[in-house]
């Protein structure tokens, strides 16, 4: 009996050295193809690609989506040799099979991102959607992908059903949401902020609490990125972007105009009425002539003109209120609506005016209001520079003066 258990031991033994030895061809076979796809296939790839004029044959490369799908055939080869060489009853064959299975996840969920980063990349230069904030929901995505490869390897490595692992994450469900709270909640803001178009990378916006005034880098999964004006980076959750208010510039940027609405505050000592002298001089003004012949024929006919002229000086005199006369600021909001229809720089087919605004103790603003046709801010800002020198420069003119503190 001892001999033909000792027999029996040095079969069994045998069976183990082959099934060892047999592995060991397997996995030699392997590390070959392997060494065969990186060391060879793979730079002829890459030099494929750089002298291809496709690019979506360099992407491929790039985002790793080749190297990837070369992977499984090793992983295939792999596979089939465990289930064609190792004897199923024996624990190198499971640990094998399980080593296959796991192999595959990760392969699978590798795949499964490049074929993500490629359609993002596709996203990203599409005239269409490459402003639209989708890097948030493919985060998503390759979140939830991660989750259902860690729960499946978790469960070939416990040798319990996916199912089991699932009823216990539901246990842990309110644990869990406390944990990834933001990447809940930045999922959620991200597919809203999408679907309602809020926001884009590339717009300009400001947000008042967090200091953030700039241009929106990047979208991802619980953050936005802005860029402020002074090259300091503002990292804001996506969520906050829902729950409380922001500016967005782009209805401006799209539109291709940009107000202007700045106001001079005048000396309010200085408003008063014109002398046919002052009258007459201004009238040589081109642009404001036609308002003056206008305004002169309304208030006295044109029979009278003259008469009006001849009205001798003295503006302070109870008679000057017994009939309607020009006045210094009237005469000059409508220069200045003028000059601004004078200028290839005003958009002249939105709201253009001059209004005088309530009086403060710091003057009586005269407020531009109009929109320059660019929206590139030193332009813009050159635009409104010109033309609010050019109306306090002529101000004088008109006998007016702005307010000064002493």
């Amino acid at each position: 009996m001892n001999k033909v258990h000792d027999f029996a031991t040095q079969v069994e033994n045998l069976q183990m050295d082959s099934e060892f030895f047999h592995f060991g061809i397997v996995v030699l076979s392997i590390a070959i193809i392997f060494l065969a796809i990186y060391a060879l296939v793979m730079p002829i790839m890459k030099r494929w690609s750089k002298k291809s004029l496709s690019a979506l044959n360099k992407i491929l490369v790039e985002r790793h989506l080749a190297s990837r799908l070369l992977q499984v055939i090793p992983a295939t080869a792999f596979s089939a040799a465990v289930q064609n060489v190792l004897d199923p009853s024996t624990w190198l064959f499971e640990v094998s099979s399980r080593i296959a299975n796991i192999w595959y996840t990760l392969l699978s969920f590798a795949i499964a991102c490049s074929i993500l980063d490629v359609i993002e990349h596709f996203n990203g230069i599409n005239e269409r959607t490459m402003k639209r904030p989708l890097h948030g929901i493919f985060q998503a995505i390759k979140v939830s992908l991660f989750c259902l490869a860690a729960i499946f390897i978790v469960s070939q490595l416990t040798d319990k059903s996916p199912v089991i692992i699932f009823s216990a994450l539901g246990a842990m469900a309110t644990v869990l949401m406390l944990i990834f709270k933001d990447s809940i909640l930045g999922v959620v803001s991200g597919v809203q902020i999408n679907l309602s178009d809020l926001l884009r990378k590339g717009d300009w916006i400001e947000i008042e609490r967090h200091n953030a005034d700039g241009t929106v880098m990047d979208i991802t999964l619980t953050s936005v990125k802005v860029r402020n004006w002074d090259n300091t980076i503002s990292v804001i959750p996506a969520y906050d972007l829902i729950t409380n208010s922001f500016r967005n510039w782009r209805g401006m940027q799209d539109s291709g105009v940009r107000r202007i609405k700045r106001a001079m505050y005048i000396d309010q000592k200085t408003v008063r009425f014109l002398t046919p002298d002052e009258i007459a001089s201004l009238s040589k003004i081109k642009i404001l002539a036609p308002y003056l012949e206008a305004k002169i024929h309304e208030i006295v006919g044109e029979e009278s003109k003259a008469g009006l002229l001849g009205i001798a000086q003295g503006s302070g005199s109870p008679d000057m209120l017994n009939a309607r006369h020009l006045t210094n600021i009237g005469t000059f909001r409508a220069y200045c609506t003028a000059y601004l229809r004078s200028r290839k720089t005003v958009a002249q087919d939105m709201t253009l005016m001059t209004r005088l605004l309530e009086p403060t103790p710091l003057g009586l603003p005269l407020e531009v209001y109009a929109f320059a046709n660019t929206t590139v801010w030193e332009d813009f800002e050159g635009i409104q520079a010109d033309i609010l020198d050019h109306l306090i420069a002529a101000m004088p003119e008109f006998g007016l003066e702005l307010y000064q503190r002493q």
